[in-house]
């Protein structure tokens, strides 16, 4: 749009240089505000809906409501989901931007989400205690008997995850055929990574960008042999459990010198060939040999997936690894993501998503405890039931 009018936007492209992106969104504000395309908006549309309102920015806004002066707009949103950032553009205020610019005309009151699971009684204490929160109140988590369930968290780590997987397969058994998403630390992934690498069944759902998948791709761009081979055993220790990169590394040395006792496994074969000069190819054979071994068990799907898929689309076109995985990764976000049954995530990843069961694993973790929005979207993931583990029973 604003290529069109560049003038009137005040804004030109450089077609050599990456896109700017808070200057391309000003420019398309200050050109939806200033009526300029009014016409040209009217002649193409007829009207705009716009959902998850909560999560607009102040720029975005801008251009909703220079939008909303040519063609009737509706806008949908929670205050009390509003859980995203972004950094430099902020949120935009719900009362002094979104009600200011679009009074309300109505408001959601039946739990659906809740009733048709035959949960009516945690529905309706959801929405209570969304009231609470809005207010700034606490929420007594022994408040909604059987349905919320709360688990302290002691000084012992190992215990507390010991105990949270007691509580994944105590649902699992209750409910064989039920979903569970399990919501752990939005800033330390690897505290999520744990938690799936521990508990059989589970599996992380990763960001959009990929980003340490992408990383770890462009260290592997074009290495080959021992190299390639170590750079492989890096990645899958961070996807797949009971890699023993030291102890393969060493079996792999001892059949090269021929002092080995017992024949080699077939991911020893498959490592030897990646270490004797092997390249791309020879690197997928390698992690998929790796898991196909039963000792072993992937529980980054998503990202072991990508990685095979960009190793071996890089292999059959000679291309720059980084630029295939980053392609790749484009075309997933895309398409979307299925998520398993049992799944681990922060309340940024899985929000939007709903399943029979939520368990949030940390709820006032010291130093990164849950603010009220973000401790509404985790409780509200589950159609049946919450259990959450926390110090205090009474958060945030």
């Amino acid at each position: 749009m604003i290529a069109m009018f560049p003038e009137r936007a005040g804004y030109r492209h450089d077609p050599l240089a990456a896109p700017n992106y808070p200057a391309i969104q000003a420019a398309v504000g200050a050109l939806c505000l200033s009526g300029n395309i009014d016409r040209e908006l009217r002649a193409t549309y007829g009207r705009l809906l716009v959902d998850e309102y909560q999560d607009c920015s102040v720029s975005q806004h801008a251009i909703v409501s220079g939008i909303a002066n040519a063609i009737p707009t509706v806008v949908f949103g929670d205050p009390m989901q509003a859980i995203f950032g972004f950094g430099a553009d902020p949120l935009a205020d719900w009362h002094g931007h979104v009600v200011a610019t679009f009074p309300q005309i109505g408001q959601l009151t039946i739990p659906w989400r809740w009733n048709n699971a035959g949960a009516n009684d945690l529905g309706t204490w959801l929405l209570g205690v969304r009231a609470l929160l809005r207010q700034g109140q606490q929420v007594d988590l022994r408040s909604c008997a059987n349905r919320v369930i709360w688990h302290p968290v002691g000084i012992d780590a190992n215990a507390v995850i010991t105990e949270q997987i007691k509580v994944q397969h105590e649902i699992s058994r209750q409910f064989p055929n039920e979903s569970i998403l399990f919501i752990g630390d939005s800033i330390q992934a690897q505290s999520r990574h744990n938690y799936a690498s521990r508990a059989q069944g589970v599996s992380v759902v990763e960001p959009v960008d990929f980003r340490d998948v992408v990383g770890i791709a462009r260290q592997m761009n074009g290495q080959v042999g021992p190299g390639l081979l170590h750079s492989s055993v890096a990645f899958l220790i961070n996807v797949m459990t009971n890699v023993y990169g030291d102890r393969l590394q060493a079996r792999i040395e001892t059949i090269a010198a021929n002092r080995h006792k017992t024949p080699p496994t077939a991911q020893e074969l498959a490592a030897i060939k990646l270490a004797n000069g092997g390249g791309y190819s020879e690197a997928v054979a390698f992690l998929k040999s790796m898991a196909a071994d039963r000792e072993r068990r992937i529980y980054r799907h998503s990202a072991f997936n990508i990685m095979v898929e960009a190793l071996s689309t890089a292999a059959a076109t000679r291309r720059d690894l980084g630029e295939t995985i980053a392609g790749l990764r484009e075309q997933h976000r895309h398409a979307g993501r299925i998520v398993p049954t049992k799944a681990v995530g922060s309340t940024l990843l899985l929000k939007g998503l709903e399943a029979h069961h939520a368990v949030i694993l940390d709820a006032d973790r010291p130093g990164n405890a849950m603010s009220r929005e973000h401790l509404y979207v985790a409780l509200s993931r589950g159609a049946r039931s919450a259990h959450v583990f926390s110090r205090s029973p009474v958060l945030p």
